[in-house]
């Protein structure tokens, strides 16, 4: 019988929520010093992103008035062009721009004028349309005609983009195995795992063990899950303003964790055939979507040509 695999393990909070790292393996010194380096990132990650921080790049984004641009670090614009993609792909279903109506969920006295002046105000202020990305400068702007600027909140797709350069760094210190947790709702796992054809990641929560997916196996991937039983109905349709109701729970299973926590939001508003057309059209993209009555839909992933 073999020895079993030795995991070494090390958490770090950050972005409101607890990361860890799992890397299998003896040499736990060296896993460790690895790890660290990893959670250096998303601390300068947090600098960057976070539009709690008046001094990030998107602070200063929300800051601009409409015509106006600012340059900002490569990985500021490389998570908005994400979103960006993200947008385009869900029809609109997945936008980061919905922060001047996530007061009205959070404050009791604002939720009773859902639909009043205030609110429609906030509202109208949704919409990636009315941001401007140039490339050629890495520049972020706010088109002219967009009255009332943006303010941009990316608590839908900022956890995925810190694993995905996670994974970056640990890939720099030459591991291929390992697996990175971002709270309780992404997993993004690179290698074989405990030798199985990958990591056995817990789905969790009441729904998904409800559903009957407890348990699913990530092999080069990340699972990213949306829901309402921690956080209630948190997140906000963009068309509406109000809370998404489409789903109970949404899970997606994406190469890329940046994009699987922008699709798992997104799969929380979109129709169950809409989520299906988004996973045939997009290579290694699958999903699990329960439905207001409970039921499990599984959308299977498209095979690689």
């Amino acid at each position: 019988m073999s020895a079993p695999t030795i995991l070494n393990r090390f958490s770090h909070e950050a972005m409101t929520t607890f990361f860890e790292v799992i890397i299998p393996g003896d040499n736990a010194v060296y896993a460790g010093q690895a790890a660290n380096a990893a959670f250096r990132e998303i601390d300068r990650l947090e600098g960057l992103l976070s539009r709690f921080d008046p001094c990030s790049d998107i602070s200063q984004v929300n800051r601009l008035k409409p015509g106006q641009s600012v340059r900002v670090a490569p990985d500021v614009f490389e998570c908005l062009s994400v979103a960006a993609w993200a947008y385009a792909e869900t029809g609109g279903a997945f936008d980061v721009t919905v922060a001047p109506v996530l007061c009205f969920q959070k404050d009791v006295k604002k939720s009773a004028t859902i639909g009043g002046s205030e609110f429609e105000s906030a509202r109208r202020r949704i919409g990636m349309r009315r941001l401007q990305l140039d490339d050629s400068d890495f520049s972020v702007g706010i088109r002219a005609d967009a009255e009332g600027g943006v303010e941009i909140d990316l608590g839908g797709v900022g956890k995925g983009y810190a694993l995905d350069k996670m994974a970056d760094i640990l890939e720099e210190w030459e591991l291929a195995n390992y697996l990175l947790n971002g709270g309780f709702s992404t997993a993004l796992a690179s290698g074989d795992g405990d030798g199985d054809g990958g990591w056995l990641v817990g789905v969790g929560g009441q729904w998904g063990k409800a559903a009957g997916i407890e348990n699913i196996r990530l092999f080069n991937e990340a699972l990213n899950g949306s829901g309402t039983e921690v956080k209630g109905a948190h997140i906000v349709d963009p068309a509406t303003g109000l809370s998404a109701k489409a789903h109970l729970a949404a899970w997606s299973i994406c190469p890329s964790a940046t994009a699987g926590d922008a699709l798992s939001t997104a799969f929380m508003i979109m129709p169950t055939e809409k989520i299906k057309i988004l996973c045939s059209a997009t290579e290694g993209t699958g999903a699990f979507v329960v439905e207001p009555d409970g039921s499990l839909v599984t959308v299977e992933k498209r095979k690689e040509q």
